[in-house]
């Protein structure tokens, strides 16, 4: 009753709105995000880039005006093609049109179709103020599985453990009522959290932000949520991390400074005030942040309260959880500066840190080091710059240890832009600690890790792209589930073959060998060494313009040092998109079979979503994995999702673990969202 009541009011209130088709940018968003989900096997935030793309379409740059700073927003312009483009618009003075983007080296047919759609062509002379017109973006959305999990069912004569329905329940909307002014917020319930009740008096989540740029000296102000981002990320980094990815080349930290935040990613973020200051050639930026997070909390033998660990899945469904439930304040304050000296930029900045409660975590032989107490500072000093077409970047960071953390590295072009190549080294002390931190790394806690990283792009005849990189790394003390000090190396290579715009094809080989522990009853802990391989081949056509087939393959086989009779993991996935000619709806569909025994060679696949969710699940065990989506433009400035999926699977009776059990081998999801422009 309450899916059916929301569907109506936002349906009513969507016939006082005015509306846009916008079919064409929705479908290229969602295959850019692809080829960058494809690759990791993390759970990303992906809403950092959707929203980046999608103020560029609303208010797309002017190529003969930008800057790098603004160029540096559009993630897949790589550092060498910025550069590039830079040099090539010194050269010619004015781009008139798309086709001479192709003079810019290193610009390829996918690369100018992508920029397509966030660039216009206007003269720098005429830097006329355009029009302002209020726009807004609401979105609606609900999703629930058809089957019952253990923990919404009572037991005996107690009551279920989860506190509220399996509903779950998102919402979210960003306004600008003027040039200057946006206003933002989200909500959010997860399947299994009461909302409207004596635990939890309105939605479990609920953030948004006000935003004010007069464009003076005083740049921008954010009171709300916000992000912020500073050099390599060493020290401040709460946004997208830079990953190992496809994208080779791509090992710079290009977030933005700052920007306002409608993420739900509720153990992440900064919540409070900052104020942006300067000129275009020097800036600073002060901050607080004041906010509950969630804590295990606990007593020590004075009676004290202090934190055994920091909560951050976000879950609040069971007595336990919610007593859980922001708990512990956590503050941080601190500034941030950046200064332009031709093509040198310098950035520096201090954080202040500070829990409610010491953390004092259990003690294990890998966790020594690791931040224990309730106060910690970090400070920094970053540079970037260009010498000819070489772009050098560094950042050295500082903690509580008396060792610097330091990482780097320089990128260039070769061969006339056919070839761009990358290096890079980090070395993160032992006991280096930053709560915001999330450097370019293999772990994810960056600390007592040193590594070297090598990337190549290269352009080979016949409409061919070779993409590969090879990252050493090493750790200098124990980690989680590995008891001695340990190396190994990730190597990746990818070749696309492209010949025209309807067809492209691509074979990716990665191999990893890490260090990791043996299973044995012997007093000693000994470790062996695990090797993973895994081979992808993919291809993509388009007929016309209404269809579009993707077949998909994917093979995955670990090695580990105590077992030797492992099957290696299968996926096979088939892809049909649809759309109607007028664009007013389209349909994709999803088939696809798995044979994963061990859980070591489990398959992760980005699947098709709705705008703004993000689906990587993990294939693992025999069966078979449906999904069909639609959308459909309902009327003007109005569109509709129904997305269906379904787990399949044929070795196993039940699905899930502890509460989350589901006593069938079929799982069933639903998805609805509504997205209303104005």
């Amino acid at each position: 009753m309450r899916l059916l009541l929301v569907i109506l009011m936002v349906v009513i209130c969507s016939g006082l709105m005015r509306a846009q088709s916008e079919e064409n940018f929705r479908l290229w968003a969602a295959d850019v995000i692809e080829n960058m989900a494809a690759s990791t096997e993390d759970e990303l935030d992906y809403s950092f880039l959707i929203d980046d793309i999608m103020k560029l379409y609303y208010q797309p740059l002017n190529i003969n005006t930008a800057q790098r700073e603004d160029l540096q927003r559009i993630f897949f312009l790589s550092d060498a093609h910025i550069e590039a483009l830079l040099f090539q618009r010194y050269q010619v003075g004015t781009f008139w049109s798309v086709y001479e983007l192709q003079a810019v080296e290193g610009f390829n047919r996918q690369i100018i179709e992508w920029l397509e759609p966030l660039i216009v062509f206007e003269p720098a002379q005429s830097a006329q103020v355009r029009k302002f017109r209020s726009r807004g973006d609401l979105f609606v959305r609900t999703q629930w599985t058809m089957e019952t999990p253990r923990g919404y069912k009572a037991v005996t004569d107690n009551p279920p453990p989860f506190q509220g329905d399996k509903m779950k329940y998102y919402s979210r909307m960003e306004w600008q009522p003027a040039r200057a002014i946006e206003i933002g917020f989200v909500t959010e319930k997860d399947p299994g959290e009461p909302m409207f009740d004596s635990n939890i008096a309105t939605m479990d989540y609920f953030s948004g932000y006000l935003s004010w740029k007069p464009e003076r000296f005083l740049q921008q102000i954010i009171v709300g949520q916000f992000r912020m981002s500073s050099g390599q990320g060493l020290a401040l980094q709460t946004g997208m991390a830079t990953r190992k990815s496809n994208m080779t080349t791509s090992i710079r930290n290009r977030n933005a400074n700052h920007r306002p935040s409608l993420s739900v990613n509720e153990s992440g973020g900064l919540n409070g005030v900052l104020v942006n200051l300067g000129t275009s050639g020097f800036r600073i930026t002060p901050f607080v942040s004041v906010k509950q997070i969630d804590g295990r909390l606990s007593e020590n033998e004075a009676g004290e309260i202090i934190i055994a660990s920091l909560k951050t899945d976000g879950y609040h469904r069971t007595l336990t959880e919610l007593s859980q439930r922001r708990n512990v304040q956590e503050v941080a304050a601190g500034f941030m500066g950046k200064v332009h000296l031709g093509r040198l930029i310098l950035e520096a900045g201090h954080l202040e840190y500070r829990l409610e409660y010491p953390l004092l975590p259990e003690p294990r032989p890998y966790n020594i080091y690791y931040f224990r107490g309730n106060q910690m500072r970090n400070s920094w000093l970053a540079c970037q710059g260009s010498v000819s077409n070489v772009f050098l970047f560094s950042e050295m960071a500082l903690s509580a240890s008396s060792t610097p953390a330091v990482t780097g590295g320089a990128l260039f072009s070769a061969g006339g832009g056919m070839a761009n190549m990358s290096l890079g080294y980090r070395y993160f002390p032992v006991d280096y600690s930053a709560p915001f931190g999330a450097p370019f790394s293999e772990s994810g806690n960056a600390a007592g890790e040193t590594g070297v990283y090598a990337g190549l792009e290269l352009a080979l005849p016949a409409g061919f792209l070779l993409n590969a990189y090879l990252d050493y790394y090493q750790h200098e003390w124990l980690k989680y589930q590995t008891r001695a000090p340990s190396n190994g190396y990730d190597f990746l290579g990818l070749l696309t073959y492209r010949p025209k715009r309807t067809w492209e094809s691509g074979l990716r080989y990665r191999y990893k060998e890490k260090t990791v522990n043996l299973s044995t009853a012997t007093p000693d802990f000994p470790v062996g060494v695990q090797k993973q391989h895994q081979v992808r081949l993919q291809t993509r056509m388009s007929p016309d313009a209404s269809w579009t087939f993707t077949t998909r393959v994917d093979c995955h086989f670990v090695n580990a040092p105590n077992k030797t009779d492992a099957e290696p993991g299968f996926y096979l996935a088939q892809d049909v998109r649809y759309r109607s000619p007028g664009g007013k709806w389209n349909l994709i569909t999803r088939y696809a079979l798995m044979d994963v025994d061990e859980y070591e060679n489990r398959i992760y696949a980005y699947e098709p979503d709705v705008l703004y969710s993000f689906s990587t699940p993990a294939y693992y065990g025999r069966g078979s994995r449906w999904i069909v989506m639609g959308k459909w433009t309902v009327m003007r400035k109005t569109d509709l999702w129904l997305r269906f999926a379904q787990w399949h699977y044929t070795n196993r009776e039940t699905i899930g673990s502890g509460n989350l059990t589901i006593n069938s081998n079929v799982a069933r999801e639903c998805r609805i969202q509504i997205r209303k422009r104005f």
